[in-house]
């Protein structure tokens, strides 16, 4: 769950990155943060150490994103650090990613099948939410035998059980209660 803060942090940034016309940098810097921070579980010690110095977390950040990122994104990180508000920079990424999928119509659809898809299963799948949904398609595929075959598809609160696995287990429960067909 993203806080209240870190969610003004994420719609700050997005309106100025809007108004500068940068949402794309804005965009990618944010992605390399995050990645970078939740590839790091000492970074996110680090950050959220109330014994570690302003001074010594606006040097590490800086250390480590000052050659990768643009200016409005520095500009970020040195108020966090000036706020003492480092240890929000993840929920902040994750907020302003919301955020950007939102204004740019994409959604995140989690997919997960029985077997790998090939390249052209892939492209056809995505294809077919787009085309069903209406929107860009962000898209995560994961591999569960257990399933069977078919597959789940998930956006948002809503579940897709197209699974070997699900339609068995309908079978076996019509059978249990005598409504077979």
């Amino acid at each position: 769950m993203i806080s209240k803060a870190a969610r003004r942090y994420a719609n700050a940034l997005l309106q100025s990155a809007l108004e500068q016309d940068i949402l794309d940098d804005v965009e990618k810097d944010i992605r390399f943060i995050l990645n970078t921070v939740q590839d790091s579980r000492d970074l996110v010690v680090f950050l959220k150490s109330p014994i570690i110095k302003t001074e010594d977390k606006q040097d590490v950040l800086s250390t480590i994103f000052h050659e990768h990122i643009s200016g409005e994104t520095k500009s970020l990180l040195r108020l966090l650090s000036e706020k003492n508000r480092e240890n929000l920079l993840e929920d902040i990424c994750q907020g302003f990613i919301q955020l950007y999928n939102k204004h740019e119509g994409i959604i995140q659809v989690d997919v997960t099948t029985a077997y790998e898809l090939s390249k052209s299963q892939t492209d056809d799948l995505l294809k077919a939410l787009a085309s069903s949904t209406g929107k860009k398609i962000e898209m995560n595929v994961t591999v569960d035998e257990d399933i069977i075959g078919g597959l789940i598809v998930r956006i948002d609160d809503t579940v897709l059980d197209g699974s070997v696995k699900h339609k068995i287990r309908k079978l076996k429960n019509q059978f249990a209660v005598g409504t077979a067909v």
